[in-house]
């Protein structure tokens, strides 16, 4: 065989293999897509749950809570609120 004949050989194997590879490759894609679709789920459903906490966390300590929760334990009194008047701190010159 002369050597021209031998590269195209050796091309036309390549690209057959190349192909099988191809579609090997692609149809191990198509079956892990049904479990990136269920960890996509997943992955909503546990950041909804995390903003649902992050609420309830910032609910039970905010200060109005805190307040209510320490009268109702008896740690504080139930007194008005008191405003004092003072001069601004940032004076204008």
């Amino acid at each position: 065989m002369k050597k021209p004949s031998l590269i195209i050989i050796v091309l036309v194997g390549l690209v057959v293999a190349l192909s099988m590879i191809k579609a090997i490759v692609y149809n191990r894609l198509s079956t892990s897509g049904v479990y990136v679709g269920k960890i996509e789920e997943e992955i909503g459903f546990y950041k909804t749950q995390n903003a649902k906490l992050l609420e309830k966390l910032l609910a039970f300590s905010s200060l109005t809570n805190i307040s209510a929760k320490a009268t109702e334990l008896g740690f504080a009194k139930n007194t008005s609120l008191m405003v004092l008047k003072t001069l601004p701190l940032a004076v204008k010159q």
